[in-house]
């Protein structure tokens, strides 16, 4: 069965290849910038769904994980949270070629929201990225090329 899975291209065999490329490394020494999350160049070119919000989905868990790479340092009460960190992940998103990677974007344009709408939830949302780990992320980008929900909402709430 095993080698059935792996030689044809079946549903199971494209899960297989989508679980090999998505694998986040947020925090890994040997890497470095945008290095550290999956590369849309590595991605099969279809989903094991027909379900067309598969890639928003994915798009949607790719922005996340940005962000938590590139997040906002949590500061104490009473100062200003800074987003210019952010900087040099925009200037890397300029150069790519994946509509995949371009989605992220609209992640940046919540967080950016947030700040000048309601900038004291952003505390709660560096929070929130803070506790996901690398196999949430890989779980939620699963679930997403699947087409199945994706949880948690790092947002959920947040931008009421």
């Amino acid at each position: 069965m095993t080698r059935d899975i792996l030689t044809s291209d079946t549903p199971a065999r494209l899960l297989l290849r989508w679980k090999h490329v998505l694998r986040f490394r947020i925090g890994a020494d040997v890497c470095t910038g945008l290095d550290q999350i999956p590369n849309a160049e590595d991605f099969p070119d279809e989903f094991p769904t027909d379900d067309l919000a598969a890639g928003y989905g994915l798009g949607e868990v790719l922005g996340v994980a940005a962000l938590k790479l590139f997040r906002p340092w949590p500061v104490s009460p009473g100062e200003v949270v800074g987003l210019d960190v952010m900087g040099a992940w925009l200037e890397d998103l300029t150069h790519v070629k994946h509509a995949s990677d371009r989605a992220r974007l609209q992640v940046v344009g919540r967080v950016v929201e947030m700040a000048l709408c309601a900038p004291d939830r952003l505390p709660v949302l560096i929070a929130r990225l803070d506790a996901l780990g690398n196999d949430d992320l890989h779980r939620m980008a699963m679930d997403a090329i699947q087409g199945r929900p994706v949880v948690p909402d790092v947002f959920e709430g947040l931008m009421e």
